[in-house]
């Protein structure tokens, strides 16, 4: 198995790489902070509604980006580089683990993001600005929820390797067989619905 820190900076690489975050992105982001602050609380505020309202999600409002989303927003406008995001990332993609918030609220909330935010940014800075900001957001909500992800997988697999003893290998084939249990029961619920 990959040494750990190798295995986290070869997720941020990739991550970086793949995202088209730009150099000036985050100074984009702070050029507009003064505006964007006020936005938080409001947005905060949706996040926990739309959690709030589905039985499915809301054990995830006091946990989802550590219960303070207003905070995690307020930070994406204070960064001076793209390694202390990212850092950041892996950090709350940890409390997501150690809290049981699942990927598919990371995944799903992060198009909300730009929506809202665009939004936002059309209403106080107009819909030229808003367009910069929601490609902007869009770079770096993505790469924020990749980051989150697979340092999410990648702690659940070491933490299984570890508690059993399995090797990588072994773990590869019992996933393997998973998975094809996963696929055909998928197929048994697609055929039972076209029925």
């Amino acid at each position: 198995m990959m040494a750990l820190g190798d295995e986290m900076r070869q997720i941020l690489e990739v991550a970086h790489t793949l995202s088209g975050l730009r150099a000036d992105d985050f100074e984009a982001l702070r050029a507009i902070a003064d505006q964007a602050q006020a936005w938080a609380e409001e947005l905060e505020g949706a996040i926990h509604q739309l959690l709030q309202s589905h039985e499915a999600t809301a054990p995830y409002v006091a946990t989802y980006l550590e219960g303070r989303p207003a905070v995690w927003f307020r930070t994406l406008f204070e960064i001076h580089n793209e390694q202390e995001f990212l850092h950041r990332q892996m950090n709350i993609a940890v409390e997501h683990v150690r809290h049981g918030v699942p990927n598919e609220v990371v995944l799903a909330l992060t198009p909300r993001w730009v929506e809202w935010m665009t939004t936002k940014a059309a209403a106080t800075l107009g819909y030229e600005k808003a367009q910069e900001i929601a490609v902007i957001m869009t770079r770096v909500l993505n790469l924020a929820a990749v980051v989150m992800v697979a340092t999410y997988d990648m702690v659940i697999r070491r933490t299984f390797i570890r508690e059993t003893g399995f090797s990588e290998a072994l773990l590869k084939r019992l996933q393997t067989r998973t998975l094809q249990e996963i696929a055909d029961q998928i197929q048994d619920e697609q055929a039972e619905a076209s029925a």
